[in-house]
Formats: C-alpha cells, structure tokens, sequence
C-alpha cells in the first residue's frame, strides 16, 4: 500500500529546532538521509522531496476567475515542507517511518495519509 508521510512546518517545529544546538540540529537533518536511504535499500522508498516553504501560493477558484495569492497567509500557521511517498505492507509502517522524524516530537508536525487507488474510488460509487 501507498502512504503519503507529510512534514509539515508550524512554529512549534521552528521551536524545536531553534532550541538545538548546531550539532543537534545537524543530527536531526541527518535523519532525514538515513530514512531516505533506509527505504531506498528496503525499496520502499517512492519519492521524497523537500518543499519551499516561502515560494508556495494559494490558489482559489471563484466566481470572476482564479485568485493566485502568496502563501502561507499570516494567518496560516503551518505549511507542508516535505514529504516521503513510500510503498509498505500497511499503516503501522507508515506510522513508524514518521515517527523517525524530527518533527515527530511536536504535536502536528507529521501526518501519514494512505494514496487512493482506481479500486477505492471503483468501491464508492
């Protein structure tokens, strides 16, 4: 099964890694490497990116037209900066990846969401 692992970035992960110390905060960035690496010798491992948090934009559809505004807007307090696309046996997997994570630690700072296949949408109509 498919399993999207999204990182997000909300203050309380700006917290957490604005208190480490630089060889702290080294050894956090380190996980990010091993995961990618652990998963790609287990294959695993779908895709994996990092996103720019300062260059995503909001889009909106209404009624004169789609609006295309800067995003996160102030009033947004977290934004996805990454994500693991992995292929496992099952959630419980998916759940021990993210944990593996840095953001693990902060309440909010990972979600794992399984991908929909044909089968699923096929099943709802």
């Amino acid at each position: 099964m498919k399993y999207l692992i999204l990182i997000h970035n909300s203050p309380a992960v700006i917290e957490l890694f604005a208190e480490m110390t630089d060889a702290e905060r080294s050894a956090a960035f380190q996980i990010y490497w091993d995961v990618e690496a652990d998963l790609e010798s287990t294959g695993e491992l779908v895709d994996s990116k990092a996103l720019d948090t300062d260059a995503q934009k909001l889009v909106m559809r209404a009624a004169d037209g789609t609006v295309v505004t800067d995003a996160p807007l102030p009033e947004i307090t977290e934004v996805v900066s990454g994500y693991y696309l992995v292929d496992v046996a099952d959630e419980a997997r998916a759940a021990e990846i993210a944990a593996r994570f840095p953001e693990a630690a902060v309440s909010g700072g990972m979600r794992v969401a399984r991908v929909w296949t044909d089968a699923d949408f096929a099943s709802t109509t």
